[in-house]
């Protein structure tokens, strides 16, 4: 349980620190809404990883399966997170669904080019 919990840590650390700094470059101003966009993360972001690592148990890091699996858990996580800033922002200027997008897409390349990078 204690290495699961540090993978989950070591993925919604990094994911917390990229989202929080692109949501500010996107002028993102109020404590409320990066508070809230902060929470989005830890409520998808250890459900997204947790269900990913059980996909590669079961069929491999490079299977087509695992691949597939690991898009539609992105999907969630935009479509999830995008409902609760939808309810609980009141930053607009780039709309709820972009901000969404945005930032899930900065935090999965950023995760991705991670895992290029030998060990």
């Amino acid at each position: 349980m204690g290495l699961i919990l540090i993978s989950l840590l070591r993925s919604l650390i990094p994911t917390l620190i990229i989202e929080l700094y692109l949501a500010a470059a996107l002028r993102v101003r109020s404590g409320h809404d990066l508070f809230v966009i902060a929470l989005a993360n830890i409520l998808t972001n250890p459900i997204v990883n947790y269900c990913y690592y059980w996909a590669i148990y079961l069929f491999s890091e490079h299977s087509a399966y695992t691949w597939v699996i690991l898009l539609m858990l992105e999907v969630f996580a935009v479509v999830t997170e995008f409902v609760i800033y939808r309810f609980l922002l009141s930053y607009d200027s780039v709309g709820k669904l972009k901000l969404s997008l945005l930032l899930n897409g900065a935090s999965f390349l950023f995760g991705l080019l991670l895992t290029l990078i030998p060990s």
